[in-house]
C-alpha cells in the first residue's frame, strides 16, 4: 500500500504548496492511485475468503478449450501492443469442468498477464489444455525472465517482492498470484509455478477437478 498512499501523498502535497495544478493529468494520476488501493482492499478480501472457504462461487458446467479461448480473446490487444506472439493449444479434447466462469476467468488474465510483463517483444506465449486422471490442466508458458530457485517456493506469498519473482507491482493490486491460487484452491484445484531458472521462461498450471471427479467428491461429503 506504501506505493500509491505515497504519490497521493505527494500529489496532494504539491497542490497544497501552490507546486502543481489541480489539472485533468494530476487528476487521473490521483484516480489512479485510488483505483489502485481499490483492487488492492478487494483482493486482499477474496483472498481472505477464498482461504476461509467462504468464497461465494457460481458453479457450472464449462469447457476448458472456452475458458481458454475467452481469455486468450481478451489478452490479445495487450500482447499484440507490446509484439508478443500469443498462442492457445487446445487440441486434446479435455472433459468438462465445474466453475465459476467469472473467478477462473480471473486466474487465467493474471496469468497471462503475468507472462506478458516478463515476455520481451518477439516472445511467445503457449497456453495448453491437457486431460489428466480426474483433472483438467492448463498451463500457461512463457520463455522470459524465469525464476530463480531461491523465489520459486515464494511467487504466491502475499506482497512477496524480489527482482527476479513474478508478482512484481506493474500496476496492480501486487497480489495477482495469490489471488489466482486462492481462486483456485477454492475450486478444489491447485495453481503451480515451475521454472529452470533466472532468464529461461516459466509454466504456471491450473489444475482443476474434471466435472466427473468434482461430482464423486460432492457426493461424498
Amino acid at each position: 500500500m506504501r506505493t500509491p498512499l505515497a504519490t497521493l501523498t505527494v500529489y496532494v502535497d504539491s497542490i497544497e504548496d501552490g507546486l502543481r495544478d489541480p489539472d485533468a493529468a494530476t487528476l487521473q494520476v490521483l484516480r489512479d492511485q485510488v483505483n489502485r488501493l481499490s483492487r488492492l482492499a478487494e483482493d486482499v478480501s477474496a483472498v481472505s475468503l477464498a482461504e476461509e472457504r467462504r468464497l461465494p462461487l457460481r458453479l457450472a458446467d464449462a469447457a476448458p478449450e472456452d475458458l481458454v479461448r475467452a481469455a486468450a480473446a481478451a489478452a490479445n490487444p495487450a500482447y499484440a501492443a507490446k509484439g508478443v506472439y500469443l498462442q492457445v493449444d487446445t487440441a486434446a479434447r479435455a472433459p468438462a469442468v465445474v466453475v465459476d466462469r467469472d473467478r477462473i476467468g480471473q486466474v487465467l488474465a493474471n496469468l497471462l498477464d503475468n507472462a506478458l510483463r516478463h515476455s520481451d517483444p518477439g516472445a511467445a506465449v503457449v497456453v495448453r489444455v491437457r486431460a489428466e486422471r480426474d483433472a483438467v490442466a492448463i498451463g500457461v508458458h512463457d520463455t522470459g525472465d524465469g525464476i530463480a530457485p531461491e523465489h520459486l517456493s515464494h511467487v504466491f506469498d502475499r506482497f512477496y517482492r524480489a527482482d527476479a519473482a513474478r508478482d512484481r507491482d506493474h500496476g496492480g493490486s501486487g497480489i495477482g498470484l495469490t489471488v489466482s491460487r486462492a481462486f483456485a484452491e477454492a475450486h478444489d484445484g491447485s495453481l503451480e509455478a515451475a521454472s529452470p531458472g533466472a532468464g529461461q521462461g516459466a509454466t504456471f498450471t491450473l489444475r482443476l477437478p474434471a466435472r466427473r471427479a468434482r461430482a464423486g467428491a460432492d457426493s461424498a461429503r
